[in-house]
């Protein structure tokens, strides 16, 4: 790692773990997504902009809020683009092709039987194309986590970034093509950085999709525990055959 490069990842590290933390080099070396992800949800919620008491907290909030994003996703952009370490016994990406329990499956509905992609997958897809659920129950899945999504508005109003009427004159606005951040940005009601921040936080804050296919019985939590964990094996795999 560039020691620039070293110093920006360990002021990230700073800026989401606090100063409660000592940030080493070993520290970095150690580090992982989940824990990169608590950090975030932590920090967020100490400088949500909804915890404001005035004008000008709100605006050393938003301030903090926004460099905890910038140094979640340079962190992410780190750890997605580091070295992973496979053990030996690892298994290869061939014993993660096929999952190891029958489930039962819709007889009306398509399942992938083909060669497994050798790329980095989501869970909806890693699912699918271990054979696990139908191309129809994926659809259904993503249909769903956009319905539970948080609006963008409701963020932006609640954090005082637009109000009710910009609300509606973005939802008015159906000349111009796009959902609802690129239109606000498009009207100038957003900026590109607010509409950055925006987009990370609804990502947080929606339904993992993993739950829709328990909830739905077309897999258990025990077996989505194991999916997750042959996923993140698969992506490791894939990032070193790159």
């Amino acid at each position: 790692m560039l020691h620039s490069q070293e110093a920006e990842i360990i002021n990230a590290c700073r800026i989401l773990f606090g100063s409660g933390v000592e940030i080493t080099r070993e520290f970095v070396q150690y580090l992982q997504p989940e824990g990169v992800r608590k950090a975030y949800r932590n920090r967020a919620r100490e400088c949500h902009p909804d915890l404001r008491t005035g004008v000008s907290e709100q605006d050393v909030r938003a301030e903090l809020f926004r460099r905890s994003v910038e140094a979640y996703e340079l962190l992410n952009d780190y750890l997605r683009n580091r070295k992973v370490i496979v053990h030996p016994r690892m298994p290869d990406m061939r014993n993660l092709s096929r999952p190891r329990i029958k489930i039962p499956k819709a007889s009306n509905e398509r399942y992938y039987s083909g060669p497994f992609p050798t790329i980095r997958l989501r869970t909806g897809l890693y699912l699918y194309y271990s054979g696990v659920v139908s191309y129809q129950a994926l659809v259904r899945s993503l249909l769903w986590q956009r319905s539970l999504r948080p609006p963008l508005g409701e963020f932006a109003c609640s954090w005082g970034w637009i109000d009710q009427e910009a609300i509606a004159t973005i939802l008015g606005a159906t000349h111009l093509v796009g959902p609802f951040g690129e239109r606000a940005l498009k009207l100038g009601l957003l900026s590109e950085s607010q509409l950055k921040i925006l987009l990370l936080h609804q990502r947080f804050t929606q339904q993992p999709i993993g739950r829709y296919f328990v909830q739905n019985a077309l897999i258990t939590e025990t077996e989505l525990l194991r999916y997750l964990r042959e996923l993140s094996r698969h992506n490791a795999i894939t990032g070193l055959n790159r």
